[in-house]
């Protein structure tokens, strides 16, 4: 099953939910990702929604220097984001609730007259 376009139009509620345990990158971000089976399509498509988060003033982003020599940048959310992905949450679960319960009425038979 093709998971990307179920949880594409929550990706952003993911990441938020991600730097709300602490700051990170955006590979990093990624591979957070993917250990709970919700893959992006290639490593660049990770930025865009970064990109977005930070126009929205929901994270900020500064570069930091690796032991290596890199430059990376870093994402943290911040208290606007906190209260966005609070409420992200609770409309995620208010309609999960909901979905929930259509399905359940599906399968107790409540669909047959």
């Amino acid at each position: 099953m093709d998971r990307t376009s179920l949880i594409k139009g929550h990706l952003e509620m993911c990441v938020l939910s991600i730097l709300s345990k602490k700051k990170s990158y955006g590979y990093e971000i990624m591979k957070e990702l993917e250990e709970h089976n919700l893959k992006l399509k290639g490593v660049g498509s990770i930025y865009p929604i970064l990109t977005k988060l930070k126009d929205q003033n929901w994270v900020s982003a500064y570069r930091e220097m690796t032991e290596s020599g890199k430059v990376r940048v870093y994402y943290e959310i911040n208290e606007i984001g906190e209260i966005y992905l609070q409420k992200k949450i609770s409309e995620w679960l208010d309609v999960q609730k909901d979905i929930e319960s259509l399905l359940q009425s599906q399968l107790k038979g409540d669909h047959l007259e």
